[in-house]
């Protein structure tokens, strides 16, 4: 009995050990640094690309949409570092974030996740599509010139004369808050009422490029004053007709708000079956000849205009007609020349 009492006597004893003369091997392995822990778990700037976006909405829509979209998967991103480019049919997005690059291996899932839990807005992508997220580094940069289809203009580069369907503007100071507007007004209209042509601001007059300082803001809301100013056009002017462009302008000069060239673009009109004139959303009526603009028109000065594109519109009328009848005339005289053949005759 004595044996087994001394054994469980030192059974129980073990435990009572002071703390300081206790063994402890879990302890090192319970304060080692997580798995993840090193150069991937410390915040990197990246470039995210998303692709297959909602064409059918605005671009300030679309940056809204996708920002909530990636807050959702814990990746918050400020306005400014979200770039979207919309063309017909499709929209893709560069967005600038920092977090560690272990955390971007995981974003397929949680992307799939959240649209599975219905966290996520199913409209922010195209029709038919999912989303596509990838990491910018790589080949992705190499084509960011492609998916952005953007232009860079070189400071002080030249961009020729101004013609009959191309305008520059300086546009310094605080011309996109006060002078834009009414400029978009006049060139959208002339421009609508010819051939079509392209507003440039950030250039002079000599053609030389300037630039203007326009950061993310700034192009929301010249994109929203543009829409809101032409939607008051008559006739109705529809989305496809003008194309807004910011160009990035390369400087050597360091600056906190990037430079651009904005170029509104307008579409030369389908021609229809009657000359028509638009005007402004405050009734106005503007031409462009020879370089200049002309308005806003009188009554007299509109009746001109009309019964040019009648002279005009009726001369190509005449044209084809003479070209009508020299083909009526050459086909006849080749059926007169024709040999009769015995077939001719049964039929």
């Amino acid at each position: 009995t004595t044996p087994r009492r001394s054994v469980h006597t030192q059974t129980w004893e073990t435990p009572m050990e002071p703390l300081g003369e206790q063994p402890l091997p879990a302890l090192p392995q319970e304060e080692t640094p997580p798995k993840d822990s090193g150069p991937e778990a410390e915040p990197s700037t990246h470039t995210l690309y998303v692709g297959h976006l909602n064409p059918q909405f605005s671009v300030p829509v679309l940056a809204c949409l996708l920002r909530d979209t990636l807050e959702r998967l814990q990746l918050p991103v400020a306005r400014e570092d979200i770039e979207v480019v919309r063309r017909p049919g499709k929209a893709y997005a560069l967005v600038h974030v920092a977090t560690p690059k272990a955390a971007l291996g995981s974003l397929p899932w949680r992307l799939q996740m959240a649209l599975e839990e219905h966290l996520i807005v199913k409209e922010v992508a195209a029709r038919g599509k999912e989303l596509v997220l990838a990491e910018g580094r790589g080949p992705l940069l190499s084509r960011r010139e492609e998916i952005l289809g953007q232009e860079r203009l070189f400071q002080g580069a030249f961009l020729g004369s101004e013609t009959r369907n191309v305008e520059f503007k300086r546009g310094s100071g605080e011309y996109l808050s006060l002078a834009f507007k009414h400029h978009v007004r006049r060139y959208t209209c002339a421009f609508l009422n010819s051939e079509g042509g392209s507003l440039l601001v950030g250039v002079e007059d000599s053609g030389r490029v300037q630039g203007i300082r326009c950061s993310h803001r700034d192009e929301d809301r010249a994109r929203l004053l543009v829409d809101s100013i032409l939607q008051g056009f008559k006739p109705q002017v529809f989305p496809d007709a003008y194309t807004l462009t910011f160009i990035p302008v390369v400087s050597t000069a360091p600056s906190n708000t990037p430079l651009k060239v904005l170029r509104l673009t307008v579409h030369a009109p389908k021609v229809q079956g009657e000359p028509q004139l638009y005007e402004t959303d405050q009734g106005e009526v503007f031409l462009r000849r020879d370089g200049s603009i002309q308005g806003p028109l009188s009554v007299s000065a509109i009746q001109q205009w009309c019964r040019q594109k009648w002279m005009v519109e009726l001369s190509r009328l005449e044209e084809k007609v003479k070209v009508l009848t020299v083909e009526k005339e050459q086909l006849q005289q080749r059926r007169r020349h024709w040999p009769v053949s015995c077939t001719c005759c049964v039929l």
